[in-house]
């Protein structure tokens, strides 16, 4: 199969598994990270590197094979066995092609963790589809540990970010309260900032909970979404500040009244939210307050005198019609509550409307704190009306975040109302929570609701729980979960099932869609690209190995086109009806952004362009005139048609010159500096001895130290490698500097010139002064073009390009430069090369 991210050596460093690049034809090992080197019992990198293997070893013997059979970009899970080690049996490995420095391909291995091992084992769709998700993706167990990440989680997430759920979010206590609120509500979605691999980055956080009963089942799975931009972006549109944060009691509803409010004062609140517990142990843990007298006997079929009356929520017809024209009584839940019902379950309970469904307090909170389907079961309403009937739940997108829907089928009569099933109130001797209870939303994110009551305060007991939906409703419950559209198709490319994320893009339902081509909800200029796509991936070709997607251009039910990045992949299960599984992106902002940062390009191009040119049109013209000055003051200055008998004539003459010279260097220098940031600066790579560069350097500046009384000095190890670079710009580099280095140090310094190479494989070229030196201001002073040092009691020299060409320089070679001064203890600046240019003996 192809792999999403083949990881590089780097993201490998610090990762916690065991990971090696085989020389596979030379039976030798050429790197491994710090557990690789403990795997084969070696101090260092060296061990490895020196350590000979026997060829007929079984795990050697398999590297061997694999470099001849695996192509790039194909990953190979094996066993691996290495008995000339102390490891105990053999070792399971991701096993892909990576090219060893000279060009030859050679064999990456990565052990899987055990935690890996040990995590869920979904069924071959679940997989599958896990895996394509463009998003960040992970499962996770019950105490919060990370069982498996997807590609795209992996790139996001640091080395020490993808153990559990306290790594991630940085505070254990937090991790504790999320996953309190999961066990609970089922679905919670959160915004964070997380300092990732690239920054700190606002994260939307979507835990939905899995119900999976069996032992080692993953307990929740857990997509992060980076939403940065998009979110900027929305500010930026609206012209509004970012909102605080809504108190928890208050996020999904109004206030519950004055009692209620009462209730979660600022005192009770703050007890409430406790550090490092979950807001459910504290409820647990609360002691009674003294009973006040019981209030009279209240039907919950309505809510209290001191609670409003809750409102449908206001949606888009869009969305609104569809499911009021439903046969089948349709419910919607999220937070803890209800908040829509259709007019076939307002019948089916015995309302009148939709509204008097939501405030029924019994179906709020038998609903509100549902989390999956349920089969054949009884459902009392607050009147006592008791219906049974199947339950049905999917994931929605619904305003504010992804909500459930509960649809329910009855399979027997509705049973007359029955008044022994009518909900009493709190007995006197409950705690006086009861008599002042919290909003409705506040208590479903605090504890589970009670369940309804008899009139002798007799619990009512419901069907147990089942242990958990079968695997097509998890796996539609996780894909609905996605803010990107999941569709899998048939063989012929039919749509087969259709998630909330593609509905969302669409604008179609799965029924006005189901059996139809994938192929007629693009464009016709897409069509063509999607089937060749789908026919390469039934191939042997490389198309099925390196699969990358396809940007195509979809219609939509609103009408126009939307531009979508989609990502086909082909289902492997034997039992399955879906061949594929295609996921779908809204690329539009992305379309946007591109262009904008497309045109800034352009911008900037011409810029750098119309710069160029003028720099190249300004020295032609003073060239020619400079030509002129310096020539005919050369020959006055060597009196070739004559003495000049003025002295300060003479000394005129000698400042013309001179001043032709400077004038000359820092024209050179400005197109110098224009070519390499144009990118026109002509290079010849080859190998490069810096000793080699060094001496012709140190012998074109020794009379310009032995005027400045400065000793020059070199010190380089003998067996120093070569290095892959442009011989004459780094010639002009290190001139610069050792230049720079005499000018700025006091007669009876040294400079010294010096190379080493690193234990990682780098290269680092140094110049040391004992001279002057440089504050922090100053050194950033002098990078920039232009910028002169200015120091006490020493005249500036120079023109201010010497550094940033340098600088210039060093970087077009692929290298950097790096300067560290301190005033009066002189200047330290290296050029660090890259293991990929240096070249091993």
């Amino acid at each position: 199969m192809a792999d999403a991210a083949t990881p590089t050596l780097e993201d490998l460093r610090n990762v916690p598994e065991a990971a090696w690049l085989w020389d596979a034809g030379r039976a030798r090992i050429v790197w491994a990270n710090p557990a690789g080197i403990g795997f084969f019992g070696g101090a260092s990198l060296f061990d490895l590197i020196d350590r000979p293997f026997d060829a007929q070893e079984p795990g050697v013997e398999a590297m061997m094979n694999l470099s001849r059979s695996l192509h790039r970009g194909q990953v190979e899970t094996v066993e691996l066995n290495f008995p000339s080690t102390a490891a105990e049996g053999p070792i399971i490995c991701r096993c892909m092609i990576h090219a060893l420095a000279d060009g030859r391909p050679g064999v990456l291995a990565v052990a899987r963790s055990s935690g890996v091992e040990g995590g869920a084992r979904a069924d071959a769709d679940m997989a599958a589809a896990f895996d394509l998700l463009p998003s960040a993706a992970l499962l996770m167990g019950r105490g919060g540990g990370f069982r498996h990440l997807n590609a795209a989680a992996q790139l996001l997430l640091d080395a020490n970010q993808r153990g559990n759920l306290a790594e991630l979010l940085g505070d254990q206590a937090q991790a504790d309260a999320l996953l309190a609120r999961i066990g609970a509500a089922g679905t919670v979605v959160q915004h964070r900032a997380l300092a990732v691999r690239i920054g700190i980055r606002d994260i939307r956080l979507t835990a939905r909970r899995l119900n999976r009963e069996e032992e080692g089942a993953a307990f929740a799975m857990l997509l992060l979404d980076d939403v940065t931009e998009r979110r900027a972006l929305e500010l930026k549109l609206s012209g509004a500040e970012p909102l605080p944060p809504p108190p928890a009691a208050a996020a999904s509803q109004p206030a519950a009244g004055p009692k209620a409010t009462a209730a979660l004062s600022e005192a009770d609140a703050a007890a409430f939210e406790k550090p490092g517990k979950p807001l459910e142990d504290e409820i647990r843990e609360a002691k009674p307050r003294p009973a006040r007298a019981a209030p009279p006997p209240v039907a919950e079929a309505a809510p209290p005198p001191d609670q409003p009356r809750r409102k449908l929520q206001r949606i888009p017809d869009q969305v609104r019609l569809p499911l009021e024209n439903r046969p089948e009584a349709v419910l919607v839940a999220k937070d803890g509550q209800l908040l829509f019902a259709n007019p076939s379950a307002a019948r089916l309970f015995g309302y009148e409307t939709g509204e008097d469904v939501i405030n029924d307090q019994a179906l709020s909170n038998r609903f509100g704190q549902l989390g999956q389907a349920l089969p054949r079961t009884e459902i009392v309403t607050g009147a006592g009306r008791a219906v049974e009937a199947n339950v049905h739940m999917v994931v929605i997108p619904w305003l504010g975040g992804p909500a459930r829907q509960f649809v329910l089928l009855p399979n027997g009569t509705t049973q007359a109302e029955r008044p022994e099933l009518r909900l009493a109130p709190a007995p006197a001797a409950a705690p006086a929570m009861a008599a002042a209870e919290p909003a409705p939303a506040a208590v479903a994110k605090m504890a589970p609701a009670p369940e309804p009551q008899r009139a002798s305060a007799e619990v009512i007991q419901l069907p147990p729980r089942p242990p958990g939906p079968d695997a097509d409703q998890e796996l539609r419950a996780i894909l609905d979960t996605a803010a990107d559209g999941i569709i899998t198709l048939d063989q012929d490319a039919r749509i087969h099932t259709f998630s909330a994320g593609a509905e969302a893009i669409f604008g179609y339902r799965i029924a006005e869609v189901a059996g139809k081509p994938l192929l007629d909800l693009l464009a016709p200029e897409s069509r063509k690209l999607v089937r060749d796509y789908l026919a390469a991936l039934q191939g042997p070709g490389l198309a099925a190995v390196f699969n990358d997607g396809r940007e195509v251009t979809a219609l939509v039910n609103q009408g126009g086109t939307v531009p979508l990045f989609i990502t086909i992949g082909k289902l492997q299960a034997a039992r399955s009806q879906a061949a594929f599984c295609a996921v779908v992106r809204d690329i539009t902002q992305w379309k946007k952004t591109e262009a904008e940062l497309r045109e800034a390009k352009e911008k900037a191009e011409a810029t750098s362009r119309q710069k160029s040119e003028f720099l190249a049109s300004v020295s032609h013209e003073l060239r020619t005139p400079l030509n002129a000055i310096m020539g005919f003051s050369e020959v006055m200055r060597l009196g070739r048609f004559g003495e000049i008998d003025n002295e300060k004539y003479r000394g005129y003459v000698q400042d013309i010159h001179a001043s032709g010279a400077h004038l000359l260097s820092l024209i050179d220098d400005l197109l110098d500096l224009s070519k390499v940031e144009a990118g026109k600066l002509e290079l010849n790579f080859a190998a490069v001895s810096l000793g080699d560069v060094a001496d012709y350097v140190l012998r074109l500046t020794q009379e310009q130290a032995t005027a400045a009384r400065v000793v020059l000095r070199k010190s380089m190890p003998p067996d120093l490698p070569k290095v892959v670079a442009d011989l004459r710009s780094m010639r002009q580099a290190l001139l610069n500097l050792v230049s720079n280095a005499i000018k700025f140090t006091d007669a009876g310094g040294q400079v010294v010139v010096s190379a080493q190479l690193l234990g990682n494989g780098e290269l680092k070229l140094r110049v040391k002064d004992t001279g002057i030196g440089m504050d922090e201001d100053q050194l950033r002073g002098a990078l920039e073009p232009f910028g002169r040092v200015l120091t006490e009691g020493r005249e500036v020299q120079g023109t201010g390009l010497g550094l940033p060409l340098t600088k210039a320089l060093v970087e077009a070679n692929r290298a950097s430069l790096a300067l560290t001064s301190e005033p009066r203890k002189g200047t330290l600046a290296e050029i660090a090369f890259p293991t990929t240019r240096v070249l091993a003996e």
